[in-house]
Protein backbone atom coordinates (compact mmCIF):
# COMPACT_ATOMS: atom_id res chain seq x y z
CA UNK A 1 0.00 0.00 0.00
CA UNK A 2 2.71 2.12 0.41
CA UNK A 3 4.48 1.37 -2.48
CA UNK A 4 1.52 2.53 -4.10
CA UNK A 5 1.65 5.53 -2.19
CA UNK A 6 4.91 6.42 -3.26
CA UNK A 7 4.26 5.67 -6.76
CA UNK A 8 1.10 7.83 -7.18
CA UNK A 9 3.40 10.54 -5.47
CA UNK A 10 6.22 10.21 -7.50
CA UNK A 11 3.65 9.99 -10.97
CA UNK A 12 1.48 13.49 -9.13
CA UNK A 13 5.36 15.03 -8.85
CA UNK A 14 6.71 14.48 -12.66
CA UNK A 15 3.32 14.76 -14.22
CA UNK A 16 3.37 18.63 -12.09
CA UNK A 17 6.97 19.24 -13.44
CA UNK A 18 5.80 17.80 -16.91
CA UNK A 19 3.21 20.81 -16.57
CA UNK A 20 5.75 23.31 -15.37
CA UNK A 21 8.18 22.64 -18.02
CA UNK A 22 5.45 22.98 -20.57
CA UNK A 23 4.07 26.32 -19.01
CA UNK A 24 7.62 27.70 -18.70
CA UNK A 25 8.26 27.21 -22.38
CA UNK A 26 9.40 30.12 -24.59
CA UNK A 27 6.97 31.99 -26.36
CA UNK A 28 7.59 32.19 -30.11
CA UNK A 29 6.42 33.67 -33.25
CA UNK A 30 4.04 30.42 -33.91
CA UNK A 31 2.48 31.17 -30.38
CA UNK A 32 1.65 34.65 -31.57
CA UNK A 33 0.26 33.88 -34.73
CA UNK A 34 -1.61 30.58 -33.40
CA UNK A 35 -3.05 32.99 -30.91
CA UNK A 36 -3.93 35.88 -33.35
CA UNK A 37 -5.48 33.07 -36.08
CA UNK A 38 -7.69 32.06 -32.53
CA UNK A 39 -9.17 35.22 -32.69
CA UNK A 40 -7.73 36.48 -29.57
CA UNK A 41 -8.25 39.95 -28.94
CA UNK A 42 -4.61 41.91 -30.01
CA UNK A 43 -4.56 43.12 -26.10
CA UNK A 44 -4.45 39.73 -24.55
CA UNK A 45 -2.35 38.82 -26.94
CA UNK A 46 -0.13 41.76 -26.17
CA UNK A 47 -0.88 40.94 -22.25
CA UNK A 48 0.44 37.27 -23.09
CA UNK A 49 3.85 38.88 -24.30
CA UNK A 50 4.13 40.98 -21.36
CA UNK A 51 3.73 38.20 -18.70
CA UNK A 52 5.58 35.64 -20.72
CA UNK A 53 8.67 34.68 -18.87
CA UNK A 54 10.34 33.26 -21.52
CA UNK A 55 10.22 34.41 -25.21
CA UNK A 56 12.14 33.57 -28.82
CA UNK A 57 10.92 35.56 -30.85
CA UNK A 58 12.13 36.22 -34.41
CA UNK A 59 11.49 40.10 -35.21
CA UNK A 60 14.41 40.38 -38.13
CA UNK A 61 12.44 42.38 -40.78
CA UNK A 62 11.60 39.27 -43.19
CA UNK A 63 9.55 37.58 -39.83
CA UNK A 64 7.63 41.36 -39.32
CA UNK A 65 6.64 40.87 -42.84
CA UNK A 66 5.48 37.56 -42.45
CA UNK A 67 3.84 38.23 -39.25
CA UNK A 68 2.03 41.04 -40.54
CA UNK A 69 0.91 39.11 -43.56
CA UNK A 70 -0.85 36.49 -40.96
CA UNK A 71 -2.45 39.14 -39.59
CA UNK A 72 -0.43 39.95 -36.03
CA UNK A 73 -1.93 43.13 -35.11
CA UNK A 74 0.81 46.16 -34.91
CA UNK A 75 0.65 46.36 -31.35
CA UNK A 76 1.25 42.82 -31.09
CA UNK A 77 4.81 42.96 -33.77
CA UNK A 78 5.61 46.38 -31.28
CA UNK A 79 5.59 44.68 -28.07
CA UNK A 80 7.08 41.54 -29.66
CA UNK A 81 10.16 44.00 -30.99
CA UNK A 82 10.03 46.30 -27.33
CA UNK A 83 10.55 42.53 -25.31
CA UNK A 84 13.40 40.46 -27.57
CA UNK A 85 15.19 44.51 -27.35
CA UNK A 86 14.81 44.12 -23.40
CA UNK A 87 12.30 46.83 -22.77
CA UNK A 88 9.66 46.39 -20.74
CA UNK A 89 5.60 46.34 -21.98
CA UNK A 90 3.82 48.19 -19.63
CA UNK A 91 -0.19 48.44 -18.83
CA UNK A 92 -1.91 51.79 -20.46
CA UNK A 93 -4.32 51.66 -17.52
CA UNK A 94 -7.43 49.04 -16.01
CA UNK A 95 -9.66 48.84 -19.19
CA UNK A 96 -7.22 49.86 -21.47
CA UNK A 97 -5.21 48.23 -24.53
CA UNK A 98 -1.72 47.45 -22.96
CA UNK A 99 1.00 48.87 -25.29
CA UNK A 100 4.34 49.28 -25.45
CA UNK A 101 6.70 51.39 -22.75
CA UNK A 102 7.37 55.21 -24.28
CA UNK A 103 9.33 55.17 -27.43
CA UNK A 104 13.27 56.73 -27.01
CA UNK A 105 12.14 58.81 -30.11
CA UNK A 106 11.04 62.20 -28.62
CA UNK A 107 7.53 62.70 -30.93
CA UNK A 108 5.39 60.12 -29.02
CA UNK A 109 2.30 60.61 -27.14
CA UNK A 110 3.99 60.02 -24.17
CA UNK A 111 5.41 63.12 -24.93
CA UNK A 112 1.98 64.94 -24.49
CA UNK A 113 3.15 64.99 -20.36
CA UNK A 114 2.96 68.96 -19.85
CA UNK A 115 1.01 70.07 -22.77
CA UNK A 116 -2.20 69.90 -23.09
CA UNK A 117 -2.73 67.29 -25.72
CA UNK A 118 -4.15 64.53 -24.50
CA UNK A 119 -4.16 62.82 -27.85
CA UNK A 120 -2.96 62.97 -31.71
CA UNK A 121 -5.36 65.55 -33.55
CA UNK A 122 -5.83 69.11 -34.40
CA UNK A 123 -7.94 71.29 -31.27
CA UNK A 124 -9.03 74.83 -31.05
CA UNK A 125 -7.76 76.58 -27.83
CA UNK A 126 -10.77 78.13 -26.32
CA UNK A 127 -9.66 80.06 -23.01
CA UNK A 128 -7.15 77.09 -22.29
CA UNK A 129 -9.32 74.03 -23.27
CA UNK A 130 -8.70 72.55 -26.06
CA UNK A 131 -12.06 71.76 -28.84
CA UNK A 132 -11.38 68.28 -31.14
CA UNK A 133 -11.47 69.90 -34.65
CA UNK A 134 -13.01 66.64 -36.42
CA UNK A 135 -11.58 65.54 -39.70
CA UNK A 136 -13.52 66.31 -42.60
CA UNK A 137 -12.94 64.25 -46.03
CA UNK A 138 -13.52 66.32 -49.42
CA UNK A 139 -16.94 64.87 -51.46
CA UNK A 140 -16.08 65.96 -54.52
CA UNK A 141 -14.77 68.37 -56.69
CA UNK A 142 -15.52 70.42 -60.23
CA UNK A 143 -13.46 72.36 -62.80
CA UNK A 144 -15.33 76.04 -63.55
CA UNK A 145 -13.65 76.71 -66.74
CA UNK A 146 -12.20 73.15 -68.36
CA UNK A 147 -14.27 73.57 -71.52
CA UNK A 148 -12.90 77.52 -72.21
CA UNK A 149 -9.21 75.97 -71.07
CA UNK A 150 -9.25 73.14 -73.98
CA UNK A 151 -10.88 75.44 -76.54
CA UNK A 152 -8.96 78.49 -75.71
CA UNK A 153 -5.38 75.69 -75.97
CA UNK A 154 -4.55 77.13 -72.55
CA UNK A 155 -4.77 80.79 -72.57
CA UNK A 156 -7.91 80.91 -70.15
CA UNK A 157 -6.85 78.92 -67.20
CA UNK A 158 -8.44 75.83 -65.43
CA UNK A 159 -9.67 76.36 -61.65
CA UNK A 160 -10.38 73.46 -59.59
CA UNK A 161 -12.09 73.32 -56.52
CA UNK A 162 -12.47 71.15 -53.86
CA UNK A 163 -16.16 70.58 -52.18
CA UNK A 164 -16.99 69.98 -48.46
CA UNK A 165 -20.32 68.85 -47.53
CA UNK A 166 -22.34 71.51 -45.39
CA UNK A 167 -22.64 75.71 -45.55
CA UNK A 168 -21.06 75.51 -41.72
CA UNK A 169 -18.58 73.63 -39.46
CA UNK A 170 -20.06 71.98 -36.62
CA UNK A 171 -16.33 73.69 -35.00
CA UNK A 172 -17.02 77.50 -33.99
CA UNK A 173 -15.12 80.16 -32.16
CA UNK A 174 -15.62 83.84 -32.03
CA UNK A 175 -12.42 84.68 -31.50
CA UNK A 176 -10.89 86.35 -34.22
CA UNK A 177 -7.22 85.44 -34.01
CA UNK A 178 -7.99 82.19 -32.74
CA UNK A 179 -5.01 79.62 -31.13
CA UNK A 180 -4.73 75.72 -32.10
CA UNK A 181 -2.65 72.79 -31.10
CA UNK A 182 -1.27 70.59 -33.13
CA UNK A 183 -0.48 67.30 -31.41
CA UNK A 184 1.49 64.85 -33.48
CA UNK A 185 2.54 61.08 -33.05
CA UNK A 186 5.52 59.18 -33.80
CA UNK A 187 3.63 55.86 -34.91
CA UNK A 188 1.69 56.30 -37.71
CA UNK A 189 3.68 59.34 -39.46
CA UNK A 190 0.36 62.12 -38.75
CA UNK A 191 -2.17 62.86 -36.41
CA UNK A 192 -2.72 59.03 -35.45
CA UNK A 193 -5.54 57.45 -37.14
CA UNK A 194 -5.98 60.40 -39.77
CA UNK A 195 -2.96 59.39 -42.02
CA UNK A 196 -2.34 62.38 -43.26
CA UNK A 197 1.03 61.63 -43.56
CA UNK A 198 2.25 64.87 -42.58
CA UNK A 199 4.82 65.79 -39.66
CA UNK A 200 4.39 69.28 -38.51
CA UNK A 201 1.81 72.45 -38.92
CA UNK A 202 4.01 73.77 -42.09
CA UNK A 203 2.72 70.99 -43.91
CA UNK A 204 -0.64 72.22 -43.57
CA UNK A 205 -2.23 75.58 -44.78
CA UNK A 206 -4.82 77.92 -43.54
CA UNK A 207 -7.94 78.25 -45.75
CA UNK A 208 -10.81 80.53 -46.22
CA UNK A 209 -13.80 78.37 -47.79
CA UNK A 210 -16.10 80.20 -50.06
CA UNK A 211 -19.65 79.35 -48.84
CA UNK A 212 -22.27 78.24 -50.83
CA UNK A 213 -25.60 78.40 -48.92
CA UNK A 214 -27.86 77.23 -51.50
CA UNK A 215 -25.79 74.58 -52.51
CA UNK A 216 -24.93 73.64 -48.76
CA UNK A 217 -21.95 73.61 -48.92
CA UNK A 218 -17.70 75.28 -49.11
CA UNK A 219 -15.32 75.05 -51.54
CA UNK A 220 -11.30 76.42 -52.33
CA UNK A 221 -9.34 76.11 -54.33
CA UNK A 222 -6.99 73.44 -54.82
CA UNK A 223 -5.12 73.97 -58.12
CA UNK A 224 -5.34 76.02 -61.40
CA UNK A 225 -3.61 75.25 -64.95
CA UNK A 226 -3.07 77.56 -68.25
CA UNK A 227 -0.67 77.41 -71.15
CA UNK A 228 2.01 78.82 -69.13
CA UNK A 229 1.85 76.31 -66.53
CA UNK A 230 0.17 75.34 -63.63
CA UNK A 231 -0.03 75.59 -59.45
CA UNK A 232 -1.24 72.74 -56.77
CA UNK A 233 -2.58 74.41 -53.83
CA UNK A 234 -5.32 77.49 -53.26
CA UNK A 235 -5.71 80.71 -54.26
CA UNK A 236 -3.20 83.17 -52.48
CA UNK A 237 -6.42 84.82 -51.70
CA UNK A 238 -7.76 81.94 -49.73
CA UNK A 239 -4.57 81.58 -47.79
CA UNK A 240 -4.19 82.71 -44.06
CA UNK A 241 -1.27 83.43 -42.68
CA UNK A 242 -0.08 81.88 -39.48
CA UNK A 243 2.34 82.02 -36.78
CA UNK A 244 3.57 78.35 -35.40
CA UNK A 245 6.20 78.05 -32.11
CA UNK A 246 7.43 74.30 -31.68
CA UNK A 247 6.65 73.45 -27.83
CA UNK A 248 8.63 70.56 -27.75
CA UNK A 249 8.94 67.55 -30.83
CA UNK A 250 5.09 66.83 -31.71
CA UNK A 251 3.67 69.34 -30.09
CA UNK A 252 3.09 73.08 -31.84
CA UNK A 253 1.12 75.79 -31.00
CA UNK A 254 -0.30 77.64 -33.94
CA UNK A 255 -1.68 80.95 -33.76
CA UNK A 256 -3.41 82.35 -36.93
CA UNK A 257 -4.11 86.06 -38.52
CA UNK A 258 -6.84 87.81 -37.30
CA UNK A 259 -10.24 86.44 -39.47
CA UNK A 260 -13.12 87.87 -40.49
CA UNK A 261 -16.50 85.75 -39.82
CA UNK A 262 -16.10 83.00 -42.54
CA UNK A 263 -15.89 79.10 -42.63
CA UNK A 264 -11.75 78.36 -42.83
CA UNK A 265 -9.92 75.16 -42.56
CA UNK A 266 -6.46 73.24 -42.71
CA UNK A 267 -5.66 71.23 -45.09
CA UNK A 268 -2.05 68.92 -45.57
CA UNK A 269 -0.28 70.21 -48.49
CA UNK A 270 0.73 68.44 -51.61
CA UNK A 271 -2.69 65.71 -51.44
CA UNK A 272 -3.89 67.44 -54.58
CA UNK A 273 -2.08 66.08 -57.11
CA UNK A 274 -1.48 68.12 -60.48
CA UNK A 275 -2.88 65.41 -63.18
CA UNK A 276 -1.44 65.88 -66.88
CA UNK A 277 -1.89 68.08 -69.53
CA UNK A 278 -4.69 70.42 -68.52
CA UNK A 279 -6.46 67.67 -66.28
CA UNK A 280 -6.43 67.79 -62.41
CA UNK A 281 -7.25 65.31 -60.07
CA UNK A 282 -10.15 64.74 -58.62
CA UNK A 283 -9.22 65.98 -54.78
CA UNK A 284 -11.36 63.51 -53.32
CA UNK A 285 -9.63 62.03 -50.46
CA UNK A 286 -8.25 65.29 -49.52
CA UNK A 287 -8.62 65.78 -45.70
CA UNK A 288 -9.54 69.20 -44.06
CA UNK A 289 -9.99 70.49 -40.64
CA UNK A 290 -12.53 72.96 -40.82
CA UNK A 291 -13.72 75.88 -38.25
CA UNK A 292 -16.00 78.76 -38.17
CA UNK A 293 -15.41 81.88 -37.09
CA UNK A 294 -18.52 83.71 -35.40
CA UNK A 295 -19.62 87.33 -34.75
CA UNK A 296 -18.20 88.29 -31.15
Amino acid sequence: MRRLVRHAIVAIALYLGAVAVAEEAPLTNANVVAMTVAGLPPAVIVAKVAASPQTEFDTSAEQLVSLTKAGVDASVLEAMVKVEAGLPVVSAGEGTTLKVAASPAANVPSNFEGTPCERPGIYLDENGALVDIDVTSIASSNSGSGILTGITYGIVPTRARAVVDGAHSRTRTAQRAPTFWFCFEESQAGLSYLATGAMNPSEFRLVAFKVRERKDHRTFEIGRFAIWGGRSGPSPRELRDTEVDKVKPGVYRVRTERLLPGEYGFYATGTAALGGGFGLSTGVGLRVFPFGVDDA
